[in-house]
């Protein structure tokens, strides 16, 4: 009899400890999503994935879109965000939804008659079949393209003074220009990245290596490119992560004077989204 008693005790422990590690990963998941920086947005699928209404939405996501939570709860999308639709995302979700394969929106304007501005968006479904949207603001870093036809003067004013890693590589593939912000992201000079032989190799991890320096040679090929993440080795050791845009250069004859790139550092949204998609594994 005490060898039974001591079996059916067994599942009641085990159930115990079961609830308490879901709590301290519901703990954990709404710690994460409340503090995070960016934007954080999770929808309800409605009509087998035609329609999404709100089930959560973080602080960040309240100051983005100037919206209180409780404004949204259990609304349609389409209906608290009427340019949704033209913006694009919808398509983002079913595609998700259906497919379960995470996917990147990339950089675009999103406007109605209440908020504008621009936004960047990474989406993901949950195990549960809800859709979950990371994504952030970025209005304040959307500056004008550099123009062929601006004066040195002007365009120094402007180039130098970017925040973000900006580098005019040659049609050969050779560092023309680069901006102090170099420094700042990597901890290389300006002198130092313009005198590297092995550029872009010598500052991108193992890793991502063979990845980017095949970008590189395509953005030197005349290619275009968009918010292509890997991993930078800054000079004092550490690893942080980038995502970087290119573009050719053309004059107002049409000839190459190679491409632009820009980069900037997203260690702080990569580690925050890391650590909340472990959360959120953890917690389903």
């Amino acid at each position: 009899m005490a060898a039974k008693n001591t079996n059916n005790k067994k599942p009641r422990a085990s159930k115990k400890i079961i609830k308490k590690e879901l709590s301290e990963c519901e703990v954990k998941f709404q710690v994460l999503f409340n503090n995070v920086s960016s934007g954080v947005a999770i929808y309800e699928t409605k009509n087998e994935g035609q329609d999404f209404t709100f089930v959560d939405f973080n602080r960040a996501a309240e100051e983005i879109e100037h919206i209180k939570k409780e404004e949204l709860i259990g609304k349609n999308v389409k209906d608290v965000f009427p340019g949704v639709e033209n913006f694009g995302i919808l398509e983002v979700f079913r595609r998700v939804y259906k497919t379960g394969i995470p996917e990147h929106h990339p950089i675009s304007i999103y406007k109605d008659d209440r908020i504008a501005g621009w936004r960047e968006n990474y989406v993901y479904r949950l195990p549960s079949g809800q859709i979950i949207a990371v994504y952030d603001d970025i209005s304040a870093k959307k500056h004008s393209e550099l123009a062929a036809s601006m004066t040195d003067q002007c365009f120094r004013a402007i180039a130098d003074y970017t925040y973000d890693w900006e580098v005019w590589v040659s049609p050969e593939g050779r560092v023309l220009w680069t901006n102090p912000a170099v420094e700042r992201i990597t901890g290389y000079s300006v002198k130092e990245i313009m005198s590297m032989k092995n550029y872009p190799e010598e500052v991108v991890h193992e890793l991502d290596r063979e990845r980017i320096v095949r970008a590189f040679k395509s953005a030197v090929g005349g290619s275009t490119g968009n918010n292509i993440e890997f991993r930078v080795n800054r000079k004092d050791g550490n690893v942080i992560w980038c995502a970087v845009s290119w573009q050719p250069i053309y004059d107002n004859h049409g000839v190459s004077l190679g491409h632009r790139e820009s980069i900037r550092d997203i260690t702080e949204r990569k580690e925050a989204q890391l650590e909340l998609e472990k959360a959120v594994k953890e917690k389903f």
